[in-house]
C-alpha cells in the first residue's frame, strides 16, 4: 500500500461544503431531539396523573418551566457530543487546513466482516504478510453487488484531519470475491475494543483475523 497527501481540488472542495448543515438541518435535528428528551422528561408526570391524582394547571405550569429548559441543555449537550453544533466548522476546517489522504492499494486476498446495525459491512484487505486494512461503509457494499469492489488494485481518496469521509475510489484490477465471511460485530466487542473501525490499519496476518 502506497499512501501519499495532496490539497483538495475544486470538485472535492464542492462535495466537502455540500456536506455542511443549512440552518433548517440544525433547526431539524434540534426539535427532533427535543421532542425526545421532553417525551422522557414528562413520562413521570404522566405516569402520576394516570395512576395516583390529577395535577393541578399551576403545578403542571411550575415543573413545565424547568422541564423546558432542561431540554434545551440536554439537547445541547448532545448535539455537542455528537459532533452537530460544530460539524460545519469542521468542514471548513478539513478544507482550509486538511489534505486528501491517497491510498494505493494492491492485494490479493479479501476477507469480509457481516455488516454490523447499519454501518455496513466490512473488508479486509490484505496489504502484506503481517499487515491489514480494514475498511467498512454501505457504499463498499454497494459496489461489491456492481462487482467492482473489492478489487486487485484500487486507489481510496479520502479526508484525513477532523473527520473520516470518502471522497472517491478508482478502480484498476480484477474484481476479487472474498475468500471468507466473518460473524458481525456484536456490542461486547465494541465494549471490550476488539472491534475494527474504516480506515484501520492492523498489524496483523489476514488469516489471524476471526
Amino acid at each position: 500500500m502506497k499512501k501519499t497527501e495532496r490539497t483538495y481540488n475544486p470538485e472535492e472542495i464542492k462535495l466537502l461544503r455540500s456536506k455542511k448543515y443549512s440552518l433548517w438541518k440544525h433547526l431539524e435535528n434540534f426539535g427532533k431531539k427535543y421532542i425526545v428528551v421532553i417525551l422522557v422528561l414528562l413520562i413521570p408526570l404522566l405516569i402520576y396523573e394516570k395512576f395516583i391524582q390529577k395535577v393541578s394547571s399551576e403545578t403542571q405550569l411550575i415543573i413545565l418551566i424547568p422541564v423546558l429548559i432542561i431540554s434545551i441543555l440536554l439537547v445541547t449537550y448532545w448535539m455537542i457530543k455528537k459532533g452537530e453544533i460544530d460539524w460545519n466548522t469542521k468542514v471548513e476546517n478539513e478544507i482550509k487546513y486538511g489534505k486528501v489522504e491517497v491510498l494505493k492499494i494492491k492485494t490479493d486476498k479479501v476477507f469480509k466482516r457481516r455488516e454490523t446495525y447499519d454501518l455496513g459491512s466490512g473488508y479486509y484487505i490484505k496489504i502484506s504478510e503481517n499487515e491489514t486494512l480494514y475498511l467498512q461503509g454501505q457504499y463498499f457494499d454497494e459496489l461489491q453487488y456492481s462487482r467492482k469492489f473489492p478489487n486487485t488494485e484500487f486507489e481510496i481518496s479520502r479526508t484525513s484531519l477532523t473527520f473520516n469521509e470518502l471522497l472517491n475510489i478508482e478502480f484498476f484490477g480484477d474484481f476479487l470475491k472474498p475468500e471468507k465471511k466473518l460473524r458481525a460485530f456484536t456490542k461486547e466487542d465494541y465494549k471490550n475494543n476488539k472491534a475494527h473501525y474504516d480506515g484501520e490499519l492492523l498489524n496483523i496476518p489476514i488469516d489471524e483475523i476471526k
